[in-house]
């Protein structure tokens, strides 16, 4: 179990059988999801499960990680906690996502997974719209504070409770069939590759209430060494410092809601160079 600081750190590690309860990295807590009775819905089930199911401790950090968190991410657990540990009064969230040059190009983390997974913007919007959560995808603005990949996420008890109110209704909807649109499957990385469209619109609800501002974030930087997606974008200097300058810039115009700063943003990521991914 790793260490504990103030009200407590519990970073947990998924796993679903010994193999990769084998590979988990030692100061997380492992997570048994070894029966996986909802396969379907990957990592969301157990996180659901888990804050269903658990009393949180107030002012204590919770994480519920993938089994390949860090050979996706690079951060050990010794890094994720050392990090808690130091930002715990100034923080409430703390993001370690991979990705960052996506996060920095796209609008939001909707409209990088509808490059992906086709149908997803449309899908999700229809959900949000039906809960009543007054979110325009297509304006939304997010940047490295409030965007995040893969449920990389670790957060105070305030934050999964928000999140776990969106989860709950988006499960029985879902479930019920009431949003057909939420069921279907769509590609993942191919064509000839398909998961269900619920596993990546329910991975991106965590920036939905990030972009509210509510939350004090920490965010790992990994623009300055972290690869490019050479799928997507060239590689070289140029377009690292052109894929930051649209993150800042969209980081600026949340802060200050000045057109200025996103007619930039667009201005420069005109200028990068990019391949969309064929399918």
């Amino acid at each position: 179990m790793p260490p504990e600081t103030g009200n407590g750190i519990f970073v947990h590690q998924i796993f679903y059988d010994q193999a990769s309860r084998d590979g988990l990295d030692p100061g997380f807590i492992p997570l048994d999801n070894s029966v996986n009775a909802r396969p379907d819905w990957y990592e969301f089930w157990v996180i659901r499960n888990f804050l269903r199911n658990n009393s949180l401790k107030e002012g204590a950090w919770y994480g519920f990680l993938s089994p390949r968190f860090t050979q996706k991410s690079g951060f050990t657990s010794g890094a994720v906690i050392g990090a808690l540990q130091k930002y715990d009064a100034r923080a409430d969230v703390a993001l370690f996502s991979v990705g960052w040059d996506q996060l920095a190009y796209f609008l939001n983390p909707f409209e990088q997974g509808e490059i992906w997974h086709p149908g997803l913007s449309r899908a999700a919007q229809s959900f949000f719209d039906e809960i009543g959560l007054g979110v325009d995808l297509s304006r939304l603005v997010t940047y490295a504070k409030t965007s995040v990949f893969s449920n990389y996420i670790i957060a105070k008890p305030g934050f999964w409770a928000e999140w776990l109110a969106i989860a709950d209704r988006f499960f029985d909807r879902v479930e019920s069939g009431a949003l057909p649109g939420l069921g279907g499957t769509t590609s993942y990385g191919s064509a000839l590759n398909q998961a269900p469209m619920k596993t990546f619109i329910q991975e991106r609800f965590a920036s939905v209430i990030l972009a509210r501002g509510r939350y004090r974030a920490i965010v790992a930087d990994q623009s300055q060494h972290a690869p490019i997606f050479t799928r997507l974008f060239r590689d070289g200097p140029q377009t690292r410092r052109m894929l930051q300058a649209c993150d800042l810039l969209k980081e600026k115009y949340c802060l200050t809601q000045d057109n200025d700063y996103l007619d930039m943003y667009y201005k420069i990521r005109k200028d990068i160079e990019f391949t969309r991914p064929g399918m």
